[in-house]
Order: C-alpha cells, then structure tokens, then sequence
C-alpha cells in the first residue's frame, strides 16, 4: 500500500490547517479510505497520552477523526515551550534533553532525521496521509530548516491546499504572498486555494477569487464559513477566541489563563455543559460573581506563579477559596495551590506555591507519561459530590509530591475543604463527573463524534472535494465523492462461540426489521437443510435473505436495506477452494470490500478464527486455514470495528 499524501498549508498560524486537517480526516474515513494524520513537529503545550507517549492534541484528534488509535508517529516531534527562547523536545513521545539544549537550528536537521522515517512508514502502510503544516510555508527567514512544511512535502510528494483566515482581513494579499514566497520546486504542489471563517455572502468575494486565479493559476476551491464548533484549538493564540458560554446564569466557572498554560482544552466539555458558563481568568476583577475557580495545567509553573502574583491574583485567589467556594488545580495548578517547587537540576526552577494545599512539589528526572485512573475516597466540600467515584484521565508531568510514591492515591490527588488539586488531565472530561458536580445526563455522548461529522458534512458542502479528491484516487467515480461510508464489523470466533447470534444482535440493533441476511452455505445435505431453517427461523421475519455461495460482492450491491449480515466467511472460502480456487476467493475478498465501500451499506462479517490449534494434516485444510487466515487479516484492516467472540463474551479487537 502506498499512500497519496495530501497536505494542508496556512498562511498564518491560527489561519485553520489543523481544523481543515480534521475535517479532511473524517470525510476520507467516511469514504472508506484508510487514512492517517501526520504532522512532522508541532509546537503546542496541549498534548494527549497515546500509543507510544505524549503527541499533540491537534493530531490526536485527527486521528480519531481518522477512526485511528492515536500514535505518537502521527506527531513524531513535539516542542513544548517552557519560555520565550526554550522549549522542551519531545521525540516519538519521549522527552530528549540533549535536543531541547541545543540550538533550534543545529538541531532541525537532526529532527527531521527522526520524523522523515516516521512519514515514510505511514505512506507505505495507509491509502492517504493528511499531512498538517506548521505557521506558514513561506516564511524565508526558515526555509532552510522549515522541514516541517517543505521538506514533508517533497518527501511525501503531497499535493497542497493553502487555506487563509479571511476574518482577519488582507486574505487575499496573504494567499498570493505566501504563494509567490514558495520555492519554485514546490509551488507546482500547490493545487488550491482555501478561505476559511468567512461571514457574509460569499459572491461578493468576486472578482477576488478570478484575479488571483490569473496570478497564480491555482484556483479557490472554496469558502468555510465561520462556524460554532466544540473542537478544541491547537495554539494557545487561540485563547484570544477562547469561546465562552458565560451569560452572567447558571454555575460560572473561571479558568486562569496564565501565560504557560498546558492543555486548557480539558475544560471545553464542562464549557458546553447545560447550565455552565465558563470564562477566562486574567485579572482580579475576572473573579467576580464565579462560582468555581480552576487552574489549568502550566508548563513552566514559578513563572506563571510570578505571572499571578505581578496582577494580583494570588491574593484573590486566596480570597476566594476563603470565601468557601471551590477551587480546582489540575497537574501544574495543583502544584502551584501547594507549598515549595523544588527543581534539584534547574531546568524548572524553585518557586513558592499559594500555601492552600498541604503538599510540596519535586520535580526529577523521570518523566510520567500515561492513562490512569484514580479512586476519589473521602472527599471533602463541595467536591464530596463525586467522593467514592474512580477518576479517569492521563498524566504528563516531571513533578511528584515530596516523600510521597507518585503511583499512589496521595500522590496524584490532594484535597483540603473546597480546595482540589489532581495530576490527572481529563478527568473533567468526563460526563460522569460533570453530572454528579453540575446535574445533567451522566451517558451524554461524547461530542468530538458529532464535531467530526460536523467538519466532514461542513468540507462536503463547501470545498470542490471531487477536486481534491482527484488528487489523491483519480480512479473513484465522481458519485462516491459525496458518499458517506457505511460501518463494517467483524465478528470472528471458534464453532458455537455465539458469533452468529452476536451478529444477528448487531444486526437487529443497526437496522431493525430492515436488515438482508446474505447466507453463504449450500445446502449439501439434510442436516445443513434443517441447520438453515433453524436459523433462519431466529431472525426476524422481515429480514430479506439472500443466499449465495460464490459472488457475495454483487448480492450485497443488489440488497434491499442498509444493513446487511454476511454469514459467513469460512463458507464462502469452503465454497471457492472447492471449485474455483483461492485466487477466486481472494478476488471475491477485494470485490466484497469495494462493494461496501461504494454502496455505503453497513456490512457485518460473521467469520471463522484460524490458526489457533495444530498444523493441519492435509493440504486442503492448510490452503483453507491461510487464505481464511489472510481474509479475515484483510477484513480486519478495513473495519471500523472487530471482535472475537468466545463462550457469548464479545472480546473487543477494534472499538468502534
């Protein structure tokens, strides 16, 4: 497999390439592509735990949009600012201290070392990879060590969208700038224009968009409105457009914007909860009429601590916890609520905390970096109200509580009357917690999904995406452009292991009584005759089926519903090695596939699990367990979710 690269340039920071990205990412996914995020270096302080360390939240996210375990490949640099001229270098999630202490030049070759085998592996394992830039691609001053835009592109190959913030005025002038700063070798790349949060009529962009046309012949392939949406910003400028949902009622929460701040995304759930607003905290008289007051996480806490204190705000964060309502710190703002930072190597500094938590912070060398969870006994206040609960979320710190084991309770959780501090990033999130603090549906749904659908239908209506998507599969017929891709479950397992009735349940539970049985079997003999009346006999009377024990690729385009249940895969293999051969079966494998992908249906695989006992005795049977083998590794591959079923129990191989 190897990957068409499409990759998305801004004219400025904040211009929208991580929004666009995302969006990008969900619409391919719709379409069944197998598609991967990249980013060769972010520069971020908000980050997330994934498979292999720390990676930036802004493709942490792409992935899931992608339908994608997040992994730190998908971000193999991240720089996380610790001051004006110093940041911390992590490399495929993992901090290293010899490449943050060295010069940004010096060292950006010797990044690019560790991304590019990063990029080149992805490009051979996905279909696309949606490559996110960095700042502007045109920055000259940088362009002999800018590999995060320019030496990504050539390495990939990538055809390129340049999006621009038109709400900021000058778009034009940007995009033809930028455009006409880029090395000649990649200007040939660039094969669209974007403006993106635009407000107003759109026509009355003209003659705009054909005068840069003229000059550049790259054409605008469309306008983003400006949108509300809960995806959560990569940049901490961001913060300028922070959205609030405060209207002076309802429970009023403020967050400390200090300068450092890390992960502040954590709160936008709790933002968007019913009956909160939520509002930033920057000054004393920003403390007026709170309800609750949180400080967020920091990368460099003494000097956000001096940052407090130079406005004030010490003081009237100790008058408010005084006054009994509660305050909140979470991994650097427990810190900071606590007593003495001590940093034995220097590289945080020493700094004196607000004194209103019983504890004092060590930072050392080891860095945690990990998904926990957290049992919140005996809590006091007003956070008695999730007491007892298990807290869940993720760690990234260098600090512990002095004297205390960092994997223990007391060491990740303090809290003193109205006053909580927790080293766990996400808890928040949770819509248990918020629930059991604010009231509300403790099973609300997890809204990034709804976001994701959001940007997809958003690209859909307002990008040229038959362009686009010329680009990266000039072979899919222009109608499945507009195509959402539907869901495919595999459900593999041993004889009798309840895979088929699972399979009969998901499909019940997806289409109701509209749902085709497609049967592989062929009825050979009485037994399997009443075998299949039996069966048949289980599943609801409206259910169409279709039996066909070769060409299941054209019975699923010729079924009647939406939902369709393949049962099963082993029988169609039996079918095929019998007659006309393993090549027949694996072409029938690849067609079946197709054939979801272009119709849309949601498709659910009931097959055999192979391999688990003895070598077989006889070639036939060793023929049937490699090609099954090798179809349900392909199946897989494709789905959108996968389990294996033993004794009834779903044991899950893909979530959904």
């Amino acid at each position: 497999m190897t990957a068409k690269a499409l990759m998305v340039w801004g004219c400025t920071s904040d211009a929208g390439k991580s929004f666009l990205a995302t969006a990008l990412c969900r619409w391919f996914s719709d379409r069944g592509f197998k598609v991967a995020p990249f980013k060769a270096q972010n520069m971020s302080n908000n980050a997330r735990v994934a498979r292999g360390g720390e990676m930036g939240t802004a493709q942490w996210l792409q992935a899931k949009a992608a339908r994608r375990e997040p992994e730190v490949r998908f971000n193999p640099v991240l720089l996380k600012p610790e001051r004006d001229t110093a940041s911390q270098v992590v490399v495929l999630g993992h901090v290293d201290r010899e490449l943050s202490g060295m010069d940004w030049r010096r060292r950006s070759p010797l990044l690019w070392e560790k991304a590019k085998p990063c990029l080149r592996e992805l490009m051979a394992e996905n279909e696309i990879v949606v490559i996110e830039g960095a700042g502007s691609p045109a920055e000259i001053n940088l362009a002999d060590v800018d590999y995060v835009n320019l030496e990504t592109a050539r390495e990939s190959g990538a055809r390129c969208l340049l999006v621009s913030d038109i709400d900021r005025g000058g778009a034009f002038a940007h995009l033809y700038g930028t455009w006409s700063l880029l090395p000649s070798d990649l200007r040939p790349h660039l094969g669209g224009f974007v403006l993106n949060k635009f407000r107003g009529d759109a026509s009355l962009l003209e003659p705009g968009p054909s005068d840069l046309f003229a000059r550049t012949d790259v054409p605008l392939l469309g306008t983003l409105p400006r949108i509300p949406h809960d995806l959560p910003d990569e940049d901490a400028v961001a913060l300028d457009h922070f959205p609030t949902c405060s209207d002076g009622a309802g429970f009023e929460v403020g967050v400390v914007a200090w300068p450092r701040i890390s992960n502040f995304d954590e709160f936008r759930r709790m933002g968007s909860w019913p009956g909160v607003g939520l509002r930033l905290v920057r000054v004393p008289r920003d403390l007026k009429d709170l309800d609750l007051l949180i400080l967020p996480g920091s990368k460099h806490v003494p000097s956000d601590l001096e940052w407090l204190r130079a406005r004030g705000l010490d003081v009237s964060v100790r008058e408010f916890a005084a006054s009994g309502k509660p305050v909140l710190g979470v991994c650097g703002g427990m810190q900071a609520l606590g007593g003495t930072i001590s940093d034995p190597s220097g590289r945080e500094g020493d700094a004196r905390g607000l004194g209103l938590l019983e504890l004092s912070t060590l930072h050392g060398e080891r860095k945690i970096v990990r998904r926990s969870t957290l049992a919140a006994s005996h809590l006091e206040g007003w956070w008695s109200a999730i007491s007892g609960r298990e807290l869940s979320g993720y760690e990234i710190r260098t600090g512990t509580v002095e004297g205390v084991d960092p994997d223990s309770p007391e060491g990740r959780l303090r809290n003193r009357g109205n006053v909580l501090g927790v080293y766990l990033h996400g808890v928040f999130e949770d819509p248990q917690v918020l629930a059991a603090l604010f009231g509300g549906n403790e099973n609300a749904p997890d809204p990034l999904e709804g976001v994701f659908d959001q940007l997809a239908t958003l690209v859909q209506e307002h990008l040229d995406m038959k362009t686009i998507l010329s680009w990266v599969d000039p072979s899919i017929p222009a109608a499945v452009a507009g195509r959402r891709r539907g869901r495919l479950c595999v459900l593999t397992g041993g004889a009798r292991s309840g895979k088929s009735s699972a399979a009969q349940a998901m499909g019940r539970e997806w289409g109701g009584d509209d749902a085709t049985f497609l049967a592989t079997s062929l009825c050979l003999d009485q037994e399997m005759t009443d075998r299949v009346r039996a069966h048949r006999a289980e599943r609801p009377s409206r259910w169409e089926t279709l039996e066909e024990p070769l060409d299941v690729a054209r019975a699923l385009r010729g079924a009647a519903h939406a939902v369709v249940v393949l049962d099963c895969l082993g029988m169609l293999a039996t079918n095929h090695l019998l007659g006309d051969g393993s090549e027949a079966f694996r072409n029938a494998v690849e067609d079946l596939i197709r054939a979801w992908k272009e119709s849309g249906a949601d498709l659910i695989v009931v097959t055999n699990e192979v391999g688990s006992g003895i070598v077989p005795d006889n070639v036939l049977s060793r023929e049937f367990r490699d090609h099954l083998g090798w179809a349900n590794q392909r199946l897989v591959a494709e789905s959108t979710e996968a389990w294996l079923c033993i004794a009834g129990v779903r044991i899950p191989l893909r979530n959904p």
